[in-house]
């Protein structure tokens, strides 16, 4: 959990489920000034709240539901009521202990200290960022070790995605190439096709077509910065879909495997329950019964 703030307005914090992550809901209305070694990022749940900041200026933004804001490592900052209830969704993560997002240490560093992805000016980007953020909050506190890795995963994705947003007026950090930042911008047109068409039939060789590389580079870039296989990152969100169909609709399993791009029952049914711990049945009815009944929570 987080510790208290030092003199200094240090915060210190300590990761209670996984190392290096830690997720939870915030309803204080104000909080004083600080500052962390993790990137923090923020999504407004309901409410209104400000935040201040005090690097270079004392510059305040006017967080609304549905906003994304990611705050630099070392920036410092403060929350500042507008009226009550301001829960937020925040998440804080260290870069440095993660291999898979090691390429994106220089490009986040061309980053100011503080970007917000406003959902009335990027709504597309926006739903997406949210859509992470509730994958991350649904996985967050699962033993298994593959489902932490796709939480390492999303947060890269969210990270890659707001970079992306901003590479045009980055001035990059001597020793970074061009080619670098080119190729985050390809592995987020990626991740986004992948998401957008993850209910069909995908393969690596289109993928890597559509990334510019050849099958054998693509793959190692891939997993270099995602920190699992491209066919892994399809599967984990073909199973994420599925489950959201699953506890959203009435429709039958063998319509909600075909939907989510699992063209044999077998293998879906063998793919979820290798991911879950159960059978796509039996999610449902434990979804249904509430998610402290999942497995794992």
């Amino acid at each position: 959990m987080i510790a208290d703030i030092n003199a200094q307005s240090r915060e210190d914090i300590y990761y209670d489920t996984l190392k290096g992550v830690l997720l939870y809901h915030n309803t204080l209305n104000e909080y004083p000034l600080h500052w962390h070694n993790e990137v923090e990022l923020i999504l407004p749940l309901s409410g209104s709240f400000q935040v201040k900041f005090h690097n270079d200026s004392s510059a305040v933004e006017n967080c609304a539901p549905g906003d994304i804001m990611l705050i630099a490592p070392g920036t410092l900052h403060e929350y500042l009521a507008v009226e009550p209830g301001g829960e937020k969704l925040i998440l804080l993560f260290d870069i440095t202990n993660y291999s898979q997002v090691s390429s994106l240490v220089p490009l986040l560093k061309t980053l100011p200290p503080y970007v917000h992805v406003r959902a009335s000016q990027f709504p597309v980007e926006a739903a997406r960022l949210q859509n992470y953020f509730w994958d991350i909050e649904r996985l967050y506190g699962e033993s298994d070790e593959f489902l932490q890795i796709s939480v390492y995963s999303l947060v890269t994705l969210i990270l890659a995605q707001i970079g992306s947003m901003h590479l045009v007026d980055a001035v990059l950090p001597a020793g970074t190439s061009d080619s670098q930042s080119k190729n985050i911008e390809k592995l987020v047109t990626v991740t986004n096709y992948i998401d957008s068409h993850r209910g069909e039939d995908l393969s690596v060789e289109q993928l890597a077509d559509l990334a510019g590389f050849s099958k054998y580079h693509f793959e190692r870039l891939f997993k270099s910065c995602m920190g699992i296989s491209c066919y892994q990152y399809i599967t984990k969100r073909r199973v994420q879909m599925s489950q959201e169909l699953l506890g959203d609709t009435d429709l039958s399993v063998m319509d909600i495997a075909l939907q989510s791009g699992f063209f044999s029952l077998s293998t879906f049914n063998r793919v979820f329950k290798e991911a879950n711990g159960c059978s796509p049945t039996e999610f449902r009815k434990l979804y249904r019964q509430g998610a402290d009944a999942l497995p794992g929570r």
